[in-house]
């Protein structure tokens, strides 16, 4: 992402959404309840994902927003016991099942796949409340009470269990700000409730010299399995600090979800050339095609290996766009796109497109005009796939979060940063957050959602 930290206002049009300006024009607070945007509000679970009225909305992106206040949330609660074991193995979380029992090998009985393979059906006792205001953000901890540190990053859910990777940043204040948003490593959390998290380990830590060596860049990493090996590889963005310089996607691979992580270096074609480009993120479609896909719209075919790239084809409908975060539901697939504003949120757009290699129609937003996307920039969507349904879960970076009211240490703070966690309206090639909630219901064992 292009690294700026400017302050400027959240333009509050329509909706009577209020966010407050934290320049030096003037200062002010959003409402931390739900913000109404035109969607009903049912009191009864939703199943698979999908709900009618979930239209699009213009393409116009917004400005950046606010610089938010007020103190960090709690990111929820359990209700009705402690999470049972289950029987579910979704390493590769692209596309999900709505509908029906989860299949194995990556077929399932109701429409849409699973990218790597669902064997069994989920069985989780209880559910998930997941809570944090518009302001704040959910703040997930840790088993030692720390802020949840794994940012830009994405989910893997192998058996019970979700795995969290993200970037690890080190925030000093007294650092420059190319120093706190240096690589320090990708740190990697598990769950099995996705409220409660264990921090596992760093990764894949800062390399002693080359691409994610001292003083460079690392972001965006995600992981798939590879669908031919059963390998665990993580990709992710290397850049110089200015981000101009040099920039390029790397890899590194683990035989664990968990392990340790062997860098090995750049990801290049038979030819030795480098995917150069900045934001990224990689998923298995539900044909069990690896793709490593990247800002403005690339889509990297995979080596059967992983290891390299065999093709890339660039869409319009994603041009100039970055934070690209693809998944599949039903029979379409979607890919979730932030303007380039740095760190201050805007108003993501979406495409959608029959199969990953397109042609892909650029949707509008996702969100609400003037929402900014619930004051967040997309990294991750998370198919819950359950006994009942399918609950796809948007994952965005709060980068602006309640250590930063006046946006001129955004970006400097990422160590800080929470996330907005909110249920995706899928509607059959359109997918919308037409209401904020400050706390929903997650069932993980059904896959269904309520208010």
């Amino acid at each position: 992402m292009v690294m700026k930290s400017e302050a400027c206002p959240l333009l509050a049009r329509s909706l009577g959404l209020l966010l407050s300006g934290a320049c030096a024009c003037g200062s002010g607070s959003l409402h931390p309840n739900d913000v109404a945007a035109g969607a009903g509000n049912s009191e009864e679970p939703h199943a698979g994902g999908s709900a009618g009225g979930a239209g699009s909305s213009s393409a116009g992106a917004g400005t950046s927003p606010a610089g938010a206040s007020g103190s960090v949330g709690s990111a929820g609660t359990l209700a009705g016991g402690a999470p049972a074991a289950a029987g579910a193995t979704a390493d590769n979380t692209a596309g999900a099942s709505p509908g029906g029992s989860p299949g194995v090998g990556g077929s399932s009985a109701g429409a849409g796949a699973a990218a790597a393979g669902t064997s069994g059906t989920p069985s989780v006792a209880g559910v998930s409340v997941i809570t944090g205001t518009l302001e704040d953000g959910v703040a997930f901890h840790d088993d030692k009470g720390a802020l949840l540190n794994a940012h830009g990053g994405g989910i893997n859910r192998v058996g019970d269990t979700f795995y969290f990777s993200g970037e690890y940043f080190v925030y000093s204040a007294s650092a420059p700000y190319e120093t706190n948003n240096s690589f320090h490593g990708f740190s990697m959390y598990s769950s099995k409730d996705l409220l409660t998290w264990k921090f596992e380990k760093l990764i894949l830590p800062q390399q002693a010299s080359g691409e994610l060596g001292p003083d460079r860049n690392g972001e965006r990493p995600h992981i798939i399995k590879c669908p031919s090996s059963g390998e665990y590889v993580l990709y992710a963005h290397a850049a110089s600090l200015d981000y101009q310089t040099d920039k390029e996607v790397v890899y590194a691979t683990s035989a664990t979800i968990d392990g340790d992580y062997e860098f090995r270096g750049a990801l290049t074609n038979s030819s030795g050339v480098k995917a150069v480009h900045s934001d990224m993120s990689a998923l298995v479609d539900g044909e069990n095609n690896p793709y490593v896909i990247t800002e403005s719209g690339h889509v990297y075919k995979l080596s059967a290996d992983c290891h390299s790239w065999l093709s890339d084809a660039a869409y319009g409908a994603m041009a100039g766009m970055e934070s690209p975060t693809a998944f599949k539901a039903g029979d379409s697939y979607f890919w979730i796109m932030s303007n380039k504003t740095g760190y201050r949120a805007n108003d993501n757009q979406y495409a959608s497109a029959a199969a990953m290699t397109g042609p892909w129609t650029n949707r509008g937003l996702i969100a609400p005009m003037d929402a900014h996307t619930w004051i967040s920039q997309s990294t991750f969507v998370l198919p819950v796939v359950g006994s009942v349904g399918t609950v796809y879960v948007y994952f965005g970076d709060h980068w602006q979060n309640a250590d930063d009211q006046t946006g001129k240490t955004t970006g400097k703070n990422n160590s800080l940063a929470t996330l907005v966690v909110q249920p995706l309206v899928i509607d059959g090639n359109k997918a919308s957050m037409p209401k904020f909630y400050a706390s929903w219901k997650l069932d993980i064992g059904k896959g269904t959602w309520s208010p």
